[in-house]
């Protein structure tokens, strides 16, 4: 994956679950925690796509407030890494703009990849709270 290939707004999305892993002192960074920061934005980008889509904002964000207390918390160590699935969301994300056309991935790209990922614990929380891949794509490109 190629950073530079990542809006800067995105790439500031990145970087805060980064903040949020730590602050909680989880030492894996994962779906949750990119799921997380994306729903507390203040712009409301995706509240305003969850809801376009169908979905629950608030039921979004209870659910992945619930994921993330059950993440065992570390003491005392420096070293984080980033989780596979998240590792793959962002691979699945920057394949997805190229597909578009699109030069860079964007926020909503990234939201996007979260709810495809039926797998991961961001995309079953989004999947509990309403909202669809399919949906959210249209919601997206409207």
């Amino acid at each position: 994956m190629n950073f530079e290939k990542f809006t800067d707004r995105a790439r500031g999305f990145i970087q805060n679950a980064e903040q949020a892993a730590k602050s909680r002192q989880h030492q894996r960074i994962t779906t949750e925690h990119l799921l997380k920061v994306l729903l507390d934005d203040e712009e409301g980008l995706a509240a305003s796509l969850i809801a376009a889509a169908g979905g629950s904002h608030k039921r979004a964000l209870e659910f992945t407030e619930s994921a993330l207390r059950k993440q065992p918390e570390v003491q005392g160590t420096s070293q984080f890494y980033l989780d596979r699935p998240l590792a793959e969301v962002f691979d699945e994300a920057q394949q997805l703009a190229e597909k578009a056309g699109d030069s860079y991935v964007t926020a909503e790209r990234l939201l996007l990849t979260l709810a495809l990922d039926a797998k991961s614990v961001a995309g079953k929380v989004l999947a509990d709270a309403g909202v669809t891949a399919q949906k959210l794509n249209s919601a997206i490109n409207d």
